[in-house]
């Protein structure tokens, strides 16, 4: 059974739908990717299925509906979310950030996790009192992804993760939601327009064109695909 199952949702703003009949799926430990160009639905997508915004269809985790959720309930229920332009708390330190992020759960470990998260990216451990808005954007963006698994959640959405990063921090960034993929077994779903660096972890993706879903291809598909490379990896 899927972790995350979506099936004809819709979604948008006020009177209109952005997102059209959207099916898409994500298994226990697997990443998968959606691309799309600016304005395709990408963030509207992922709003959608944290519960920041209305949507009509099916929407489960595990099993469990969370179409009707609220985001509280949705991050309670084990689904976080990386928003885009990272989304940290500016006038708070980056522990305070972490502190935050773990406000949802119960249970003890605290301590144990605030330590994997800086032995992950040692360049919070050296901010840990510094404010949030000081950090550089490669830095916030480290912080948002170990805000969120401070939650200990059993998905992560990340929107655009590389947005706004030097090539050098989006590898770095990348190369680090796959081995939280791997030590974890975490499962990630990714929208991204930088599509080579996202096919590289990913194991599955699906095209997003004008708020509709195409149907879900390996990676190496779509990898290998010359109207993809044209239009996504600039080849």
């Amino acid at each position: 059974m899927s972790l995350l199952r979506i099936d004809d949702m819709s979604a948008g703003y006020g009177a209109g739908d952005v997102l059209r009949g959207v099916t898409l799926s994500v298994d226990a430990g697997e990443i998968v990717v959606v691309l799309g160009a600016n304005g395709a639905g990408k963030t509207t997508l992922m709003r959608a299925v944290s519960g920041m915004i209305p949507r009509r269809g099916t929407v489960e985790l595990d099993g469990e509906d969370i179409a009707r959720s609220s985001a509280d309930a949705i991050v309670r229920r084990g689904l976080a979310q990386v928003p885009q332009g990272r989304g940290t708390i500016v006038d708070l330190t980056v522990e305070e950030n972490l502190r935050a992020g773990a406000l949802v759960r119960k249970g003890k470990g605290l301590a144990e996790d605030l330590d994997r998260w800086y032995t992950t990216y040692p360049r919070l451990a050296e901010r840990r009192r510094q404010k949030a808005g000081l950090l550089s954007g490669g830095e916030q963006q480290m912080l948002a992804i170990s805000r969120a698994m401070m939650s200990r959640p059993r998905m992560l959405l990340c929107d655009e993760p590389s947005l706004g990063l030097s090539p050098l921090l989006t590898e770095e960034l990348f190369a680090s939601l796959s081995r939280i993929n791997g030590e974890l077994g975490m499962a990630i779903l990714v929208v991204e327009q930088n599509a080579m660096i996202a096919l590289e972890i990913a194991r599955r993706g699906y095209l997003l064109e004008v708020g509709s879903l195409g149907d879900s291809r390996p990676a190496d598909d779509f990898a290998s695909d010359d109207s993809i490379r044209a239009a996504y990896l600039g080849q």
